[in-house]
């Protein structure tokens, strides 16, 4: 027997209706198939949207690519701008310390302290730190502080503040505190930075704080992921220094990140184990449904291989069509996310108002009316939802998917060969 006719058959029992459910059994396994996809497609977008984010503050303000220490930061730093992959490299120092506003109690802060300059040669940081208020002005004493450690110390740009540094001539009898103008207020959206870090520029100011001259390099690289490689040349440029790579500087947080992302994977993934059992007995069913006519082909014919082959291929056409529909709704999700949500705030607010005007007229007090928000300003630092879509992933996604319903259909086939033609026919 020709073998065109596998693809045929497995065509027709796809689209054929059932003995007892009709197309019932189908119709769940693709639409569990489809809700699973869009699922994980929308949540790893949305994740991933966060932690590329995360990812990418901590890296350009915070930790660098690679951080060199040498005593002869500002030549060196010269130096290591000239290496082939080599972005921008920055002369810094930071320390931890106390800083006094209008309001009478201290807060903790980072100061960093960087050449005035630096928004010109590093444009990744520029575009990371959003100026709400003021100007990035260092080059006369002055601090550039983040939005939220600003709003609590109730300073604005022209107030000054006190900043007691724990390093350099720091005394715990005696603090000595330095005076810097206000000279800007930056966003950068993460909250650790813009509630707690402050950045001055070298000179008297810093000198005071114990940060003049800097005694590190900050190094950012065209191509983050050829750090191991870009500090072995480091090394070898600059003996004695010190290189560590944004992998080792951000081992726990990196970490935690992908451990979170691997548990929602395998949390999300489980609904695929699920419609997989699912489509397993469905066809377990239906061969038993068909047994006669299984025993017909094989009479016919038709070997046992190829009358599995018409069940792994429906199981196919399940996981293809579900995966298909899921990856179109993903997608759609993921791409309007924010709209979605706009609208859930709408129609929730829209049956919460009925609702008040409802309890005014059968006499009762009317509540106060409130706006129902999904990411309050009050509970999260953010303006809007981030969705970032790795093509990897999502084709990762369906790929699973398909497969998942493959495999359940290649299991319940494996009953056709336990089928004998002689016993099924011998009285029909």
């Amino acid at each position: 027997m020709k073998s065109g006719w596998v693809l045929f058959v497995s065509a027709r029992y796809f689209r054929t209706k059932r003995r007892e459910k009709g197309h019932t059994a189908g119709v769940l396994s693709v639409v569990g198939i489809a809700a699973g996809v869009m699922t994980l497609i929308a949540v790893l977008a949305v994740m991933n949207g966060f932690q590329f984010g995360t990812i990418e503050d901590i890296l350009e303000i915070g930790s660098f690519h690679l951080q060199v220490d040498t005593p002869h930061a500002r030549t060196d730093a010269a130096a290591l701008a000239g290496l082939s992959g080599v972005r921008t490299a920055v002369p810094y120092a930071e320390t931890h310390g106390l800083v006094y506003g209008h309001f009478a109690d201290p807060l903790a802060m980072l100061i960093r302290a960087v050449p005035p300059d630096v928004f010109e040669a590093d444009q990744r940081l520029a575009g990371r730190l959003e100026i709400v208020s003021g100007r990035w002005d260092l080059a006369d004493g002055g601090i550039v502080l983040g939005l939220e450690l600003a709003r609590r110390l109730g300073a604005r740009v022209g107030d000054t503040v006190d900043v007691v540094g724990f390093s350099g001539a720091f005394s715990a009898a005696d603090p000595a505190a330095t005076t810097f103008p206000v000279t800007g207020i930056f966003r950068s959206g993460f909250l650790e930075y813009d509630g707690g870090w402050g950045f001055v520029g070298f000179g008297s100011g810093a000198g005071s704080l114990g940060l003049d001259p800097p005694g590190r390099v900050g190094v950012k690289l065209e191509d983050r992921f050829r750090d191991r490689i870009t500090a072995r040349r480091v090394e070898t440029l600059l003996p004695g220094s010190t290189v560590e790579t944004w992998r080792e500087y951000n081992r726990a947080i990196f970490g935690a990140l992908r451990l979170e992302k691997s548990m929602m994977m395998l949390l999300i993934g489980l609904i695929f184990v699920v419609v997989a059992v699912n489509i397993y007995q469905s066809l377990r069913r239906s061969v038993v449904e068909r047994t006669e006519e299984i025993a017909v082909l094989k009479a016919l014919g038709s070997t046992p291989l190829r009358l599995q082959t018409v069940f792994v291929l429906e199981g196919l056409w399940i996981g293809l069509l579900g995966g298909g529909l899921g990856l179109a709704l993903g997608l759609l999700v993921a791409q309007n996310i924010n709209a979605l949500f706009a609208a859930a705030e709408i129609v929730v607010n829209a049956f919460a108002f009925a609702g008040e005007w409802l309890m005014a007229l059968l006499g009762g007090d009317r509540p106060a009316s409130g706006s129902f928000s999904i990411f309050s300003p009050a509970y999260f630092y953010l303006e809007e939802v981030p969705a970032v879509l790795v093509p990897v992933e999502v084709a990762a996604i369906v790929g699973f998917a398909v497969l998942s319903a493959t495999v359940a259909a290649y299991a319940a086939s494996r009953r056709v060969s336990m089928i004998s033609p002689a016993g099924i026919l011998r009285y029909e």
